[in-house]
């Protein structure tokens, strides 16, 4: 909502109403105010007078509006509604229609697109990048709505709980028409840091005399590489956050699991619970020649052999698939070898739900080298 001030009113007649403001700024123009009204009763009513009123309308049970009987007495405006003539309880009482205002209109702004990076999600509200290897760099919301102006002033940016609005440094807004904008964010610039999860929201409103607003996320996880004593280092996506398993770096402490094991806390990476894709880095300090790896799976109850996954070399510019495997069935070690590749990086990467057949949404390795 976008006018008026917020009171509370509990009714003689038991039923309880709850009158939520729009915007401050009706208390510099007191000619429009607009309240939004739940009660479990009919409604009687004493609403301040404003400036100039030539008409109050109120939304009906159709969710259409209606014309609304008024008396001034001593300075304040009667009204009465009853709840049989409302929908669920809950109407919009408006004091004079706003300038240029769509009465219409009940639906926030939408989202024609999402764009993180190089790569567009289409028209959704929320992206779940999963565990990452870095930030991402910068994000593209193209935004609109149908029947009113967007309402630029209510844009509001959070990173990581750090609030941002229009003009701070890495928040712009292009606008395309009235209705139609694009939002940009410099994340390099916004994020101080990354945490182990990350969060991004962007919210907007239109002019409708309405409660809703859009509101879109950006999630991503990250875990810290860990440095072995040579200098490689080792990187997954993400880690689960049942107790046990923080050691994930086990995974090249040259401990193969087999069914012996009685537990695979303490001797497995696993990943977290999610059905986004899972991986594993290995970086070495300086260019070395590869030819293949091989990964020891964590033994419960069976091997939990990943079904699919890629296993990929880095060229300096992207990931290079060497190995693509599907299919997959159970087995204790899976041992791929390509031909020869000077690289600084290797990387296992699986796609979203490729798990083993029993816990598809994980990755969970005891071992892998390179060879």
């Amino acid at each position: 909502m976008k006018y008026a001030r917020v009171a509370l009113i509990v009714l003689a007649v038991s039923a309880l109403l709850v009158l939520t403001s729009a915007d401050a700024a009706a208390q510099k123009s007191p000619e429009v105010a607009a309240y939004s009204l739940q009660t479990t009763g009919n409604v009687q009513l004493s609403l301040p007078v404003v400036r100039d009123l030539s008409e109050v309308l109120y939304r009906d049970a159709t969710g259409g509006w209606s014309p609304l009987e008024v008396n001034v007495i001593e300075d304040a405006l009667q009204l009465r509604i009853e709840v049989s003539k409302i929908k669920n309880g809950r109407t919009m009482v408006i004091l004079n229609i706003p300038r240029g205002v769509n009465l219409d209109d009940i639906e926030p702004p939408y989202v024609v697109s999402f764009q993180v990076d190089e790569r567009n999600y289409g028209p959704v509200e929320t992206v779940a990048l999963g565990g990452v290897e870095m930030a991402p760099r910068s994000v593209r919301l193209e935004v609109k709505d149908e029947l009113n102006m967007l309402r630029t002033s209510s844009l509001a940016v959070s990173v990581n709980g750090r609030r941002y609005k229009l003009r701070d440094a890495g928040v712009e807004l292009e606008r395309i028409s009235s209705r139609h904008a694009v939002i940009t964010l410099d994340v390099n610039q916004l994020l101080q840091g990354m945490s182990s999860d990350n969060s991004i929201s962007i919210g907007i409103d239109d002019y409708a005399i309405d409660q809703d607003a859009l509101n879109t996320s950006l999630s991503f996880r990250y875990t810290p590489p860990y440095t072995c004593e040579d200098g490689t280092k080792i990187a997954v996506d993400s880690v689960t956050g049942s107790s046990g398993w923080s050691q994930w770096w086990v995974l090249v402490d040259g401990v193969k699991m087999d069914t012996s094991y009685g537990t695979t806390a303490g001797y497995t990476w696993l990943s977290d619970q999610n059905a986004q894709a899972h991986w594993v880095r290995i970086e070495f300090p300086k260019p070395r020649e590869v030819s293949g790896v091989a990964i020891w799976w964590a033994f419960y109850e069976c091997y939990r052999t990943s079904v699919a996954y890629k296993v990929q070399t880095w060229d300096g510019d992207k990931w290079v698939t060497q190995t693509d495997v599907k299919d997959q069935t159970e087995r204790q070690c899976s041992e791929h070898t390509f031909e020869p590749v000077t690289t600084t990086a290797v990387r296992v990467w699986q796609p979203p739900m490729s798990g083993h057949a029993g816990r598809a949404e994980y990755m969970w390795v005891s071992e892998i080298e390179v060879l």
